[in-house]
């Protein structure tokens, strides 16, 4: 198992939150630093599409909304 964290801030309803990436067995989870922490990885649907999920399950509304800002941090960066 490998864990490598990549720390970098998001913002969240104008607030900055900060998202640790981590790397295990080639599967990359973000742990995001609120109240309650969470965790979010990208998942693949077996019809094909990708989508953002909580691990454990049951916060999807959550992993929605947050995963596309982890997204779009990536793309900005150079």
């Amino acid at each position: 198992m490998s864990i490598q964290p990549d720390i970098f801030e998001i913002s969240i309803d104008g607030n900055l939150i900060k998202v640790r990436g981590i790397y295990v067995q080639g599967q990359t989870l973000f742990h995001v630093d609120l109240k309650r922490p969470l965790i979010l990885m990208r998942a693949s649907h077996f019809e094909g599409y990708k989508f953002w999920t909580s691990m454990p399950e049951g916060r999807q509304p959550e992993a929605e909304k947050i995963g596309p800002l982890i997204e779009e941090y990536f793309r900005s960066k150079p």
